[in-house]
């Protein structure tokens, strides 16, 4: 939004450098700084042109230009671009990209759980960050949906289109990161408590499976190249009982 303020600022100031009476005259030829006046008022007696003309300016633009590289704001061309970048939805890349970020401390969280500090509720709260930042993904993924191949599958930096197989190892990432934690879970907690838990990894796993079901849509023959990533981790969904998960992954 900076860069539309200063847009404004600078039209503005060239509008004034059309419209603004202009304070110096140049005798009779009616020409202030250079350019002809327009609508000066002629004295009759001296010939002389008054200071109400007006600078006549063909190329405005050109004013708002000069004050760029003044202001040093570079080409305006660029200020326009920057904001429908800055407008456009975040790639795919982008999204696990800070997904994977978000998680990766929680995860370790989980994986790490040993007998003595494995409660109900000492997981509760990292399974419901978890969630969290997974819910955020699936909506700003939902974004997505009918945007062009170069948006969808727009890199973190840079400007080249990611592969399919480039994504496919990044989202691979992430569901490994989490079905991992997963399996960690399970292992620790036994008996009645177990009992407790399998609850709120069940709703991880739909939450999982909502992930997953968008961004497949979103990326054509995703699902190919991210099976063969998932089979460590493969016998975890199972062991999960996470149907909407397996039947996502055809399973």
């Amino acid at each position: 939004m900076h860069s539309f303020n200063t847009l404004s600022i600078l039209f503005a100031a060239a509008c004034s450098a059309v419209t603004s009476a202009a304070p110096i005259l140049s005798g009779v030829t009616g020409v202030v700084d250079g350019l002809p006046l327009v609508g000066g008022l002629v004295d009759t007696a001296t010939g002389a042109t008054s200071g109400l003309g007006l600078r006549q300016v063909s190329e405005p633009l050109a004013v708002v230009d000069d004050l760029t590289g003044e202001l040093g704001l570079g080409d305006l061309t660029d200020l326009t671009n920057l904001d429908l970048r800055a407008a456009a939805p975040q790639s795919v890349a982008v999204i696990f990209t800070t997904v994977q970020t978000e998680i990766t401390p929680l995860t370790e969280q989980l994986t790490y759980l040993t007998a003595a500090n494995a409660t109900v509720a000492t997981i509760t709260p990292i399974i419901g960050q978890i969630k969290t930042s997974l819910t955020t993904a699936t909506t700003s993924l939902q974004a997505l949906v009918g945007q062009q191949v170069s948006v969808i599958l727009a890199p973190v930096e840079g400007t080249v289109t990611l592969a399919v197989s480039d994504v496919a190892t990044l989202v691979g990432g992430v569901l490994t990161l989490l079905l991992t934690a997963v399996g960690a879970v399970l292992k620790v907690f036994v008996g009645d408590v177990k009992a407790g838990v399998l609850p709120l990894l069940t709703d991880l796993g739909c939450t999982i499976a909502a992930l997953l079901k968008i961004v497949l849509s979103l990326v054509s023959g995703l699902l190919a190249l991210l099976l063969p990533i998932l089979a460590p981790v493969l016998s975890i969904v199972a062991s999960l009982g996470a149907t909407g998960l397996l039947s996502i992954l055809s399973l």
